[in-house]
């Protein structure tokens, strides 16, 4: 059989076999994902799962679910923990959605929540409670592999809130992760988010928030075959004073650690991990430990930091070998030390970044020499430089470089001295606004690329602090 089809214009007319348009209609349906089944849960449902005769369970609804397969939660509280069935696929996971979106559905259970030991599996839309039960929130094992937490809030437990084994790709992202606290001996680690041996974690626009360890930390085990591949970026982590008494901790008490602890072994190929765009605040006035860090990258790793801001903290890059590490694009302000460098590390590059005010040291060595330290085109808001930021790109300048500081606003104001006073730096391309370098007839000093021809921006009152 075959079909004719009619064109305009005085263009001849298409002939196709009746076999070869069912050939591509094959082709297009199986490039197509799949649509699933619906499973409907809600309060005090005693059905089969449909939209009339909902289940009463979230977990039975998982016990049915197939790949592709989307299970919609309805709002208010759900008692008992959660775990996986079966595995979905990478292009059909199994799916737990809150059916009014986020905040409207309650998990809860004393100790854990959620334990997920199957491929690909989403959540979306959730509120997980661990009632500060003794067990970690949130358990993925190595089996994990694509486990997706999407649009949630993970809060109160004395443990991990969410721990994992050595599995891949695991994307955590738009959530709110808080309140793992736990009071033994004083203070016990629990993190917001622990990895083992993980490849290709990715944690996106994520806050995670009072906790008694770090907000992430990758590898406590050093576990083969070690860890690679952790992106994080567009996340704030901050700690502050406890507003009451919380699971054993009194208030006023600075609980946790870092936002991020890095440990891997060096038996096994670096481990990389690259932070974007992220902050960090609060890591200041522990009553257990000192030397509080922001970012405490260590041991047999490869980072990249770029355009983070760190403020009101005690440290905010403590950098020690065998890591090697690069910050870019950073800026830094309120703290006891900007850059604390150990360990005689060997490949510490400091480019293009700014140090505001309230800032008591912007180097400080610990067991450790200036040898393996590359610092270009830092821009510090004082008189003078310190020794390692002797390079003729790097320069201290007054309040009247910046447009605000301060509202700690450090771009640069018209006519200022960073402006086409840098050096040129290969891999730092574009500024922390994403404007590229460079935009005169070299780099400007600093975090900040002045646009040619910008217009100066109004200044912002001075109560108000900038966050670019």
């Amino acid at each position: 059989m075959v079909l004719t089809l009619l064109a305009s214009d005085g263009v001849p007319p298409v002939r196709i076999m009746a076999n070869t348009i069912a050939v591509l209609t094959f082709v297009i349906l199986a490039a197509a994902p799949l649509e699933g089944a619906q499973w409907h849960v809600v309060v005090g449902g005693s059905g089969s799962g449909s939209a009339t005769a909902p289940f009463g369970r979230i977990q039975d609804a998982l016990s049915v679910a197939q790949p592709g397969d989307v299970v919609l939660v309805g709002p208010g509280t759900f008692t008992g923990a959660v775990q996986s069935v079966r595995a979905g696929s990478a292009s059909q996971p199994i799916t737990v959605r809150a059916a009014n979106g986020r905040g409207s559905t309650l998990v809860t259970a004393v100790g854990r929540v959620l334990t997920v030991n199957h491929a690909y599996i989403t959540v979306e839309g959730l509120v997980l409670d661990g009632q500060y039960g003794a067990s970690d929130l949130v358990r993925v094992s190595s089996a994990g592999t694509g486990f997706t937490l999407r649009d949630s809030e993970v809060r109160r437990t004395s443990r991990d809130a969410i721990d994992m084994g050595a599995v891949h790709d695991v994307l955590i992202e738009n959530s709110l992760i808080h309140h793992a606290l736990n009071s033994a001996d004083g203070r016990t680690d629990a993190h917001g988010v622990v990895g083992g041996a993980v490849q290709r974690l990715t944690v996106r626009n994520t806050e995670i928030h009072t906790f008694s360890g770090d907000a992430i930390q990758v590898d406590p085990g050093r576990a083969a075959p070690g860890w690679s591949d952790v992106t994080i970026e567009g996340c704030r982590f901050w700690l502050a004073p406890l507003p009451g008494p919380e699971n054993g901790f009194a208030a006023g008490v600075i609980t946790g650690e870092n936002a991020l602890d890095t440990k891997a072994d060096p038996s096994y190929p670096r481990a990389r991990v690259t932070i974007r765009n992220t902050e960090a605040w609060g890591f200041r006035g522990s009553t257990f430990m000192n030397n509080m860090a922001a970012f405490n990258l260590k041991e047999h790793i490869d980072a990249t930091l770029d355009r983070v801001t760190v403020y009101g903290s005690e440290i905010a890059f403590r950098l020690r070998g065998p890591a090697s590490v690069r910050v870019q694009n950073a800026v830094v302000h309120d703290v006891d030390v900007a850059f604390r460098y150990e360990d005689d590390i060997q490949n510490l590059r400091i480019w293009n970044n700014t140090v505001g005010s309230g800032v008591g040291q912007v180097f400080r060595a610990a067991s450790s020499t200036a040898s393996g330290l590359t610092v270009r085109n830092l821009l510090v808001f004082a008189s003078t430089l310190p020794g390692e930021a002797s390079h003729a790109s790097n320069r201290a300048v007054g309040a009247g470089a910046f447009v605000n500081p301060a509202a700690h606003d450090y771009r640069l104001a018209p006519g200022s001295d960073g402006i086409d006073a840098g050096v040129t730096i290969a891999e730092v391309t574009t500024d922390r606004d994403g404007v590229s370098r460079p935009q005169g007839p070299a780099y400007d000093i600093g975090a900040f690329e002045r646009a040619v021809g910008a217009p100066k921006p109004p200044a912002a009152p001075a109560n108000v602090r900038i966050v670019k």
